[in-house]
């Protein structure tokens, strides 16, 4: 059966060494299983959500001789589902797996999706895992730590699709209660200090040593890479992660872990430079960079555009900074937690992205950045300030005036906001100033809400790689080339 603790790291690859290794199993211990569905003699008590057709099948299984096939579907929320009991609480821990398979012809979104009534009564639903499927592959999603919703009640677990119809494949759906580690605790010391990052290291070049997946995959993806190492060395930038990113494997309760010591994030004012704490080791010498950045977001009412644009970047081992609209913020917290969790640069772009900004005085100026800092604060967990792409990229004296951060501007602008504006066109743009020389050091505009721009980033990313780019956020881009913003000013590219 398919336990989720020990799934594969299928493929490492470390960007930041030009070398990739093949992965190996991760050994991770048991934990105590509350649901193994295996469908080796039945359904296993899951059952269709609507008039769709759910039945166990005995060829083509993950694991074992069954798995549960669901067809005729009418609406992307088909799929099968089990009630979950009494040993699910209300904010305790879970982790949850299962394997999906699809053949459609094309790459499908899937998630592992939680229903449940909240305090007031009303259905309400969560996403637990989800991920981009292969078609003809089976894929894996998985959460290792799912906090299950405060006062949530009569829940139930399924399987869906984010928007296609396509029939799929359901085998080794797996929840377990385990008791906790903190997420970056490599090696499972109990503690978090720079043996977990050297330990994690050796694991990488070496494929040895005692690194547990669990803990070691910072961005949750499944696997190891140069990106889990990069995010593990920022505990040490922001050790106020470690407190809020624990995650769940099993053996025993552990101590918090201890905090490393760095000093507090500075009071910064207009004209002050940057406190730029990217971590650039992981970019190989000798890079052209780019800084992909992305206003507008997050994705309102269950839109799928912003993740898939993260999970293309992750799937490189790429970074892109976020300007994220204030008002647009609550109920989507889990977006903007992905990012950070992801590597990638959570940024502003005011509270409610007001048309006339920079005739704003100074204290209403004010109030539009500090209510999104503090709100993204308060949602991870940090003390900082936050880059802000400024509202259709109008300054002021004003503004320059008031706000203690540099302004990410528009070194290249893909329009993509245009009506009609294609994935296509959004690509031959970046692929000629690649191939022209103009897109090295640049900050580039695009709007995560449009699936044309979701594409065009889902087809970038391999080819910018395969020519020599990397990709990464707006203050990598600065560090890794030696350059400083300041607080302001606005900024095109970093030369």
């Amino acid at each position: 059966m398919l336990n989720m603790n020990r799934v594969i790291a299928r493929t490492l690859s470390i960007s930041m060494l030009l070398m990739t290794l093949t992965s190996t199993a991760i050994p991770a211990s048991a934990g105590s299983t509350l649901l193994d569905a295996t469908f080796e003699n039945g359904t296993d008590g899951f059952s269709a959500r609507a008039t769709e057709s759910v039945e166990r099948v005995s060829t083509g299984a993950y694991e074992g001789s069954g798995c549960l096939l669901i067809s005729n579907r009418r609406n992307e929320w088909n799929g099968p589902v089990t009630p979950l009991g009494s040993d699910w609480a209300a904010g305790e821990t879970y982790s949850f797996s299962c394997a999906v398979r699809q053949e459609s012809g094309s790459d499908v979104a899937m998630q592992l999706s939680l229903q449940y009534d909240d305090a007031s009564g009303k259905t309400t639903y969560a996403q637990i895992a989800t991920g981009t499927v292969s078609s003809g592959e089976w894929t894996v999603l998985s959460e290792p730590a799912y906090i299950f919703p405060e006062n949530s009640g009569n829940c139930y677990l399924y399987v869906e699709t984010a928007s296609d119809l396509c029939d799929f494949y359901v085998d080794s759906v797996q929840s377990e209660k385990p008791s906790v580690y903190q997420r970056g605790d490599a090696n499972h010391d109990e503690k978090i200090d720079k043996q977990d990052v050297a330990d994690l290291l050796n694991w990488l070049l070496t494929k040895e040593g005692n690194v547990s997946l669990d803990t070691a995959d910072m961005d949750k993806n499944g696997e190891l890479t140069a990106a889990d190492l990069s995010l593990l060395r920022q505990l040490f930038i922001y050790p106020e992660l470690t407190a809020t990113t624990t995650v769940t494997t099993v053996t025993t309760t552990t101590t918090a872990a201890p905090t490393p010591s760095e000093a507090e994030w500075p009071e910064l004012h207009p004209g002050d430079k940057w406190f730029n704490t990217a971590d650039v080791s992981w970019i190989p010498a000798g890079k052209k960079t780019v800084a992909l950045s992305f206003d507008d977001g997050p994705c309102q009412n269950g839109a799928r555009e912003g993740y898939r644009i993260q999970e293309a970047l992750n799937k490189q081992g790429f970074h892109a900074t976020f300007f994220y609209w204030g008002e647009r913020i609550p109920g989507n917290e889990a977006e903007i937690l992905a990012a950070e969790k992801g590597g990638h640069e959570v940024a502003n772009h005011t509270w409610n992205h007001p048309d006339n900004y920079h005739m704003m005085d100074a204290s209403s100026v004010l109030s539009q950045y500090t209510r999104v800092k503090d709100k993204l604060n308060d949602i991870l967990g940090v003390k900082r300030d936050y880059l802000v792409r400024l509202p259709y990229l109008n300054n002021s004296t004003t503004i320059s005036s008031t706000l203690p951060v540099p302004f990410p501007n528009c070194g290249i602008n893909t329009a993509d906001y245009e009506p009609g504006h294609t994935a296509n066109q959004t690509i031959s743009q970046i692929q000629q100033a690649a191939q022209n020389g103009s897109l090295n050091g640049k900050v580039v505009l695009m709007h995560e809400v449009y699936d044309s721009t979701a594409t065009a980033v889902e087809q970038l990313c391999p080819w910018l790689e395969q020519n020599g780019y990397v990709v990464c956020t707006v203050s990598e881009m600065f560090k890794y080339n030696g350059k400083d913003m300041y607080a302001g000013r606005t900024y095109d590219s970093c030369f």
